[in-house]
C-alpha cells in the first residue's frame, strides 16, 4: 500500500472518529445502514466504509461493492475527509461525482456540513 493510500485511509479513520464523537449525529442517523466507496480518480487509492445503524463499523481499503460511490481526485477526497473543504463546490463543478440514492448523498452532505461547522 502506498503512503498516499495510507493517508486516505488515515483521513477516513480520523473522519469516522470525529463523527462518532457527535452524539447528535449518531442519534440522527440511527437506522441508516449502507456501504460507501471513496475512489480517487487520479490514483489507485480507494477506501470502503460500512455504516450499520448510523455507526461506521468498518473502514478499510476498497474490498466490496458499495451503495454509494464517491469519486474525486485524491486531494479533494482528503480535504473533504479532513473537513478542510465541503463537497458542495467540487460536486457543482464536476470535480466530485456521486453514484447512489440521492437521500443517502444528502445525508452524507449533512454529516460533513455539521462536522465542519463544529470544527
Amino acid at each position: 500500500m502506498s503512503a498516499q493510500a495510507d493517508a486516505l485511509l488515515g483521513d477516513a479513520l480520523s473522519f469516522v472518529a470525529k463523527y462518532h464523537q457527535s452524539a447528535a449525529l449518531l442519534q440522527d442517523n440511527r437506522g441508516w445502514s449502507l456501504s460507501i466507496a471513496l475512489i480517487a480518480t487520479d490514483s489507485q487509492e480507494a477506501v470502503w466504509l460500512r455504516v450499520d445503524d448510523g455507526r461506521a463499523v468498518e473502514v478499510k481499503p476498497l474490498c466490496a461493492p458499495s451503495d454509494i460511490v464517491v469519486r474525486a481526485e485524491l486531494e479533494v477526497l482528503r480535504d473533504i475527509l479532513r473537513l478542510e473543504r465541503l463537497p458542495n463546490e467540487p460536486y457543482l463543478f464536476g470535480e466530485l461525482t456521486v453514484q447512489g440514492p440521492e437521500p443517502d448523498f444528502l445525508r452524507l452532505d449533512y454529516i460533513l456540513t455539521s462536522l465542519a461547522g463544529a470544527a
